[in-house]
């Protein structure tokens, strides 16, 4: 490898790494946000009752690296609350019914601005998942998100969270029932930072490989276990949690280098 391509990754790394550290950044905001009002919201919830029971349901997806995006029903949350194996529940409900579920969520991906970009890696992903190279998928996938992460933080426009933090707010000191929009943001807040800390924490290659989805085991190469549908699935409802967290903040006319 010469000088010159050496250079060349190494400033993609870099750029990449600021990407990812800007975007964590904001969603740090978001989080530290969550935290710092959490005695609130938590009260909040018990005002209405059933969202006690939404609200273990969520923690225990989010144990299991499961950003679920989608509309948490009652039937749904009983079943995650009562089950011993979450991932089962999941892989169900989006392979059920011929896969229709799982269908629309790779739609619902594809269809978004940021996906739309890479036109040529995703369709890929997909079809390497449809025959059942779920490793390839769940590679292309973290890929995906790393450029999308990429593009977010360099777009002219500057991202914050804070209106949304302002409406939710206003809705919990007045008592107002949070509406699904709310408790999507809520869902995939709790979620997706818990995913971030697994998914994409740094791992030590002089130890065993973890069982759960790990970047950097399998951008690097490292991975030798087994990838499956419910992991192609996770990885799908992270990228679909990337879109919504993007199209749900803020946009300013602040350049990103005056954050």
């Amino acid at each position: 490898m010469d000088n010159q391509t050496l250079f060349d990754v190494k400033n993609a790394v870099e750029v990449m790494s600021k990407a990812l550290k800007l975007f964590a950044e904001k969603i740090t905001e978001l989080m530290n946000w969550y935290h710092i009002n959490q005695y609130t919201i938590n009260e909040y919830f018990k005002a209405f009752g059933n969202l006690i029971l939404w609200r273990n349901a969520v923690n225990r997806l989010s144990e299991n690296q499961i950003v679920f995006t989608e509309q948490l029903s009652g039937d749904m949350i009983e079943k995650v609350n009562k089950s011993t194996n979450v991932d089962e529940v999941i892989l169900e409900y989006y392979t059920e019914n011929e896969e229709k579920c799982l269908r629309n969520l790779v739609e619902r991906c594809g269809a978004a601005e940021c996906v739309i970009a890479y036109k040529k890696l995703y369709p890929q992903i997909v079809i390497a998942a449809e025959m059942g190279c779920f490793q390839l998928a769940c590679l292309g996938l973290f890929s995906l998100e790393d450029g999308i992460l990429s593009d977010i933080v360099n777009q002219p426009k500057n991202t914050s969270f804070k209106k949304r933090m302002r409406e939710i707010e206003d809705k919990i000191n007045n008592k107002i029932p949070p509406s699904q929009t709310d408790l999507k943001v809520f869902a995939v807040m709790i979620s997706i930072g818990a995913f971030q800390e697994t998914a994409f924490g740094n791992s030590d290659f002089d130890k065993p490989e973890p069982s759960y989805l790990n970047r950097h085991w399998i951008l690097h190469g490292r991975s030798h276990r087994d990838f499956t549908k419910m992991d192609y699935i996770k990885m799908l409802l992270s990228l679909d949690a990337l879109i919504f967290m993007a199209n749900l903040a803020e946009r300013t006319e602040e350049k990103t280098d005056e954050l």
